[in-house]
């Protein structure tokens, strides 16, 4: 395994995983059912649930994106192809933060967002999952960038099957945080402060990823492809 590509899928994935829309879906889910007085058993089983589902959806999306590179056998096109769409997706972030109210915002949409509460509302292992689901496809523009340009560089880099691996690796990356903030927020209290500080910063948070997906797409465009 390439150490340098290793721990670059690493930090992408650490980079990605501070994904406004799945932290904030969780984060409501925890403080629903706690306030509902929901056991600690269905607690830890539905956010188990939320968080398994995210991660199988985002790596499946993955390994899909990634079959399609193949398949094609064009990796320096493929690159710079991902490469306009991150400047694209990275320039688009700054009109999120400094002009919130335009429409076609990199974020749930309001119809998402109402999908995703009426799963959250029945408290089942399949609702649970699914909302999972939708959250990894509805939240995907948040911050997807990041795992576009990392798709890229593995299709150029390595054979399908070490690529799977690294897309593995990734996703553990992308979902270890929720796992933390889960485990914390058991404690109803925690939780309440966690949501105000993430709908704060959560702008913020979108920006600094924007900033980060433009250079990767710069990079991919006028450095790796040229």
């Amino acid at each position: 395994m390439n150490d340098s590509l290793l721990y670059l899928v690493i930090t992408a994935g650490l980079l990605d995983s501070f994904n406004p829309c799945a932290i904030a879906v969780l984060l409501i889910f925890i403080a629903l059912m706690l306030t509902l007085k929901k056991s600690r058993r269905t607690v830890l089983l539905l956010g188990a649930t939320y968080i398994i589902a995210v991660f199988i959806t985002y790596l499946v999306i993955g390994l899909g994106l990634l079959k399609m590179a193949y398949l094609f056998n064009i990796p320096e096109i493929f690159m710079k192809i991902i490469g306009w769409i991150l400047i694209f997706w990275g320039v688009w972030s700054f009109k999120d933060y400094f002009f919130p109210k335009l429409p076609l915002r990199l974020s749930l949409s309001l119809k998402g967002r109402t999908i995703i509460a009426n799963y959250a509302n029945k408290f089942t292992v399949p609702a649970a999952a699914i909302m999972g689901f939708l959250v990894a496809i509805f939240g995907f523009p948040c911050t997807g960038g990041i795992y576009l340009a990392t798709l890229a560089l593995l299709s150029a880099k390595e054979t399908y099957l070490k690529g799977i691996l690294y897309l593995f690796i990734y996703n553990l990356m992308f979902v270890t945080p929720l796992i933390i903030i889960f485990a914390a927020t058991t404690n109803r209290f925690i939780a309440e402060k966690l949501i105000n500080l993430n709908e704060t910063n959560s702008y913020k948070m979108r920006l600094i990823i924007g900033v980060i997906t433009l250079i990767m797409g710069l990079i991919l465009v006028f450095y790796i492809t040229r």
